[in-house]
């Protein structure tokens, strides 16, 4: 992975370079709207219920046909939350994995890829 200083994100796999079309960092404990700590093309972050967020794309994508690296803190798993991706935004929730329930977590990363 590299970055090009002007945050968008480049990660290259199998000689193919490909750049992080969004990115956020935020704080899933919050109430909404949600004000991330550092992202790229995300204009929002809405607070659904526990552990459950919607990222609202700045730019729309391309298509719905990216891909999505969650990552959290406090052993949750992540994953997405049923809603079909859309070209302007996307649902994502964080649970426990030792209760399969939903849980918020203080530190949430999410990076979007694609074409």
């Amino acid at each position: 992975m590299t970055s090009d200083g002007s945050g968008i994100v480049k990660v290259q796999s199998n000689g193919v370079t490909t750049n992080a079309l969004a990115w956020v960092n935020f704080n899933g404990t919050s109430s909404t709207p949600i004000t991330p700590r550092a992202s790229y093309n995300v204009s929002s972050v809405t607070k659904n219920g526990t552990g459950d967020y919607t990222l609202n794309f700045a730019n729309a994508l391309t298509d719905a046909n990216y891909a999505i690296l969650v990552t959290g803190t406090y052993g949750s798993a992540n994953n997405f939350n049923g809603t079909a991706p859309t070209t302007t935004a996307a649902r994502i929730s964080t649970y426990a994995t030792t209760t399969a329930a939903n849980q918020d977590s203080a530190y949430i990363g999410v990076a979007v890829f694609g074409n």
